[in-house]
């Protein structure tokens, strides 16, 4: 059976890399080429803040030459991604057009929440073993050249996700000035990772014990094909007190050497702190978690995952910290995907609204944690600067906007400050009214109304509420409400009591 001929090019911050792989469904994904080309793009933005023409038209250049060993191939579909070292760049935006005009390569520039949840689902589909690593405490460490991302699983879930700024390119930029003054340049790189990491476990662990770490991302491929001919002086390296930087990393080019040495730094010190030695180095790489990604989207091979609940375990984990009634988002939750889903043919959206939906949901009160008086308010700054795995940067900007508004009217498209598209303005439109109108069906947070049936006649739906409560306030609220559905929608809500079961 032919496979699909695909390339994945990664424009990364150390290097310009494209694997070509073939893709079907009797066999999977199978690797035929990979070729590489090492550049300094994350060491020019994370000290100077620009890329560098020079660097700019050699990585054009490069790319022409991916796209002659791809056309020998007969690739018959490619994509290009790049990470933080490029999206960090003050002068990104004139890279991707010389890009565009030089390679006719149009660039996906991702988030770090995206370029994360891409290389968790590549190691879903290629480690056949972490459903079974996963059931006892796990931890996964992403290491990028500008951050990492620290994953706790149990039970074979995800438990939380956060990203720290403490990637290998940025602590060698920042620390490579005083390598020559320092005295034991590691201990430095140590003293300088340890608070940020220390401060994630006291708030995350929870009591659970890590019996697994695995390695993914940036320079871990590297260290992994090296590491793995070597593998008792790398077990050695992680338990020992100091490090011997010659004996450990001899043999390795300069330039990888100084990427290896903080990223293998910043394993051995959580290996400390978690007082765990077992190390699991992945060899999946950008490219592999492209070809994942593309394989799920096009050939519909995917593992047996739903990744969607990854997502929304983190939001609920976010709800969490900031102390949220979560029986109250459980009730809106209910309430606000019943209305969704029998309203499809007004709304016409779909699943990836649902989800942000529910997330809204499940977000939408973390803003009292502060305030109660500008709740809301915060809800939306909370939201912009808190990162939630397999969500991109547009997208969390619609999910505070449905939040921000949820006892307001919505602003038109004009004033909006924020940057949406005309499209995008139109479904959080959408979203809002029904977070609203879910919402006020709990306003009182005493969880009266759990479950509503829904009919629709002509341009009223009705909203059928089975409680023996007392639900005047529900019911004078919910009118005050209306409108706003009704302005987006086209029909009027009409809520009506059904008296059943027991009084609350």
């Amino acid at each position: 059976m032919a496979g699909h001929i695909y390339g994945a090019i990664n424009l990364g911050s150390s290097e310009l890399a494209l694997k070509i792989f073939e893709i079907n469904k009797k066999n999977g994904i199978r690797e035929l080429t990979h070729v590489r080309k090492k550049y300094a793009i994350g060491a020019e933005t994370y000290s100077t803040g620009v890329i560098s023409y020079k660097t700019m038209t050699e990585i054009c250049e490069t790319l022409n030459d991916f796209t002659r060993i791809m056309n020998e191939f007969g690739v018959e579909s490619s994509d290009v991604c790049a990470t933080s070292g490029v999206r960090e760049a003050e002068n990104m935006l004139v890279l991707l057009d010389q890009i565009r005009i030089q390679t006719g390569y149009s660039v996906r520039t991702l988030s770090n929440s995206e370029a994360r949840f891409l290389y968790y689902k590549a190691l879903v589909q290629n480690e056949s073993r972490l459903y079974d690593i996963t059931q006892n405490g796990t931890m996964t460490v992403d290491v990028g050249a500008g951050s990492m991302q620290l994953s706790i699983f149990n039970e074979s879930r995800l438990l939380t996700t956060q990203n720290l700024l403490l990637g290998a390119s940025r602590i060698q930029e920042l620390l490579q000035v005083m390598e020559e003054e320092a005295y034991d340049y590691n201990s430095l790189i140590d003293e300088y990772i340890e608070k940020d990491i220390k401060s994630f476990f006291k708030f995350n662990l929870n009591g659970i014990k890590i019996k697994n770490i695995i390695a993914v991302g940036g320079m871990i491929p590297d260290a992994y094909h090296y590491m793995r001919e070597r593998k008792a002086e790398f077990d050695g390296f992680i338990k020992s007190k100091t490090i011997n930087k010659a004996k450990v990393l001899s043999g390795l080019p300069r330039e990888t050497v100084r990427l290896v040495l903080p990223t293998i730094t910043i394993l051995r010190k959580i290996s400390e702190l978690t007082g765990c030695d077992k190390l699991i180095l992945s060899p999946i790489d950008l490219c592999d978690a492209m070809a994942a990604e593309y394989s799920a989207r096009r050939i519909h091979i995917s593992p047996n995952h739903d990744f969607t609940v990854d997502i929304l375990t983190a939001a609920r984990v976010i709800a969490a910290k900031y102390e949220c009634d979560m029986e109250h988002i459980e009730t809106i939750e209910t309430l606000a995907l019943q209305i969704f889903d029998r309203i499809k043919k007004l709304h016409g959206l779909g699943k990836r609204e649902r989800l942000l939906l529910q997330i809204a949901v499940i977000l939408h009160s973390i803003g009292s944690f502060i305030s109660d008086m500008h709740s809301r308010e915060n809800s939306y700054h909370i939201m912009m600067n808190t990162e939630l795995i397999g969500i991109s940067d547009k997208e969390r900007l619609m999910i505070a906007n449905i939040i921000r508004y949820n006892e307001d009217r919505f602003p038109d498209y004009l004033s909006l400050t924020d940057d949406i598209s005309r499209q995008e303005y139109i479904t959080v439109v959408k979203l809002n009214a029904i977070l609203k109108t879910a919402n006020v069906l709990d306003k009182s947070n005493r969880h009266k109304i759990k479950n509503v049936g829904i009919t629709l006649d002509g341009d009223t739906m009705t909203l059928t509420a089975e409680t023996m409560a007392d639900i005047t306030l529900e019911k004078g609220l919910f009118h005050d409400k209306a409108g706003a559905f009704e302005e987006v929608f086209g029909i009027r809500p009409k809520l009506i009591q059904k008296k059943t079961g027991r009084n609350l």
